[in-house]
């Protein structure tokens, strides 16, 4: 069965209830990954519309810029949406569905983002990861309209 542009918009809002499921349960690493894939799932509503047959892997960065979300915003959300993005750009990956906590710590303290951060640099990654993509989805999905 195919899926369609509405699909993926519902698909959005369930995988940012599942991320933030995931988080109260501390299952940090799949919590996170569920915050990239419903921001990945809304980007693909709005690709949708304009290519159906775009494949863009699980780029977020591409899958951004091909959707042309900011054509679809108000202005003064803008700079909103762009600071959403590039901390879940920063943090999110798709290999993150086979990745450990542990795992994930390592990334993190690579990528140095756990810099600055007091307690559980792992639980703060995740929680303004979730934040960004609970903002892209507010902002995004109730503009989102089938052409």
């Amino acid at each position: 069965m195919r899926i369609e542009a509405a699909d993926y918009v519902n698909a959005a809002r369930e995988r940012l209830r599942n991320a933030h499921l995931l988080y109260d349960a501390a299952e940090y690493s799949f919590a996170l990954y569920a915050a990239g894939v419903a921001v990945e799932a809304l980007l693909r509503a709005y690709i949708f519309r304009l290519e159906p047959k775009l494949e863009a892997a699980h780029n977020l960065r591409m899958l951004f810029n091909a959707s042309r979300l900011h054509a679809f915003i108000a202005h003064p959300e803008h700079k909103q949406i762009g600071t959403a993005v590039a901390d879940l750009f920063k943090r999110w990956r798709n290999d993150l569905r086979y990745t450990s906590n542990d795992r994930l710590r390592r990334r993190l303290k690579k990528d140095k983002l756990d810099r600055g951060i007091r307690g559980d640099f792992l639980k703060e990654n995740c929680r303004i990861a979730i934040e960004a993509a609970t903002s892209v989805i507010k902002i995004g999905a109730p503009k989102w309209k089938p052409l």
